[in-house]
């Protein structure tokens, strides 16, 4: 939280370097009319302090940016721990069905994948469905290519990186992957809990759940509802010495 307070030192000393330059450009442009010196130069001049000036500004617009972004995610931050204390038992640990529209009366039955995020351990589990619950989503890759390109994968809390869902049926003796294009369809839910199975419905659980849809389907989304979580976790530990 202390950066903001740096970066407000910094937009104070951009504001004084823009008049300080300022100042410099018009004493030389006022100079250079009284030696009568070419209206070329002059508006050379003119010219290289209104492209100074625009960068400056450019650059004020994105401490601000930078400072609005501190500022919320430290709100986020604090949300967090406060609905973790009061409303979540403190356990830091969120669930996500996956679930065909046509199963959502029984969520916690008939759902496709079962997800458990443990943020203070930092481990993920995967509970796999019924199989004629999970046979519509499944597929089995030919090769790696086929694989990566459309198998649905989840963030591994214990590595911070991808991680493919590799299903293996003891039936057939085949490993199957999930198929994300039919995942980021409609016709499936994602739906987020607590570790006792209580629907969440507050911003950073919603925004969770939100996350794994996106990632499983595309991995270059940004990481902040995963993060902010850790952060959260970490800040509590910070203000418990």
């Amino acid at each position: 939280m202390s950066d903001i307070k740096n970066i407000i030192g910094d937009i104070q000393t951009l504001f004084k370097n823009i008049e300080g330059n300022s100042d410099n450009y018009i004493n030389r442009l006022t100079s250079i009319s009284d030696n009568k010196i070419s209206n070329y130069l002059i508006g050379i001049n003119i010219l290289f302090l209104i492209i100074m000036v625009i960068v400056l500004y450019i650059l004020y617009r994105d401490y601000v940016y930078r400072i609005a972004s501190k500022m919320t995610r430290c709100t986020d931050i604090n949300d967090i721990i406060d609905f973790n204390i009061n409303d979540n038992d403190n356990s830091y640990i969120y669930i996500i069905y996956i679930v065909h529209i046509n199963n959502t009366n029984n969520i916690l039955k008939d759902y496709i994948l079962r997800l458990e995020y443990n943020f203070v351990k930092e481990e993920t589990k995967i509970t796999f469905g019924k199989n004629n619950i999970m046979a519509p989503v499944l597929f089995s890759p030919t090769d790696s290519i086929s694989k990566f390109s459309s198998a649905f994968s989840i963030f591994d809390l214990a590595e911070k990186k991808q991680k493919y869902i590799d299903y293996y049926n003891k039936d057939n003796e085949k490993t199957y992957n999930i198929d994300k294009k039919k995942l980021a369809t409609k016709k499936y839910k994602f739906y987020i809990t607590s570790n006792d199975d209580n629907r969440l419905t507050d911003e950073s659980s919603l925004q969770l759940a939100n996350f794994v849809k996106k990632y499983g389907y595309n991995q270059n989304i940004n990481l902040d509802p995963i993060y902010n979580i850790l952060y959260a976790i970490e800040n509590k530990r910070n203000m418990e010495y």
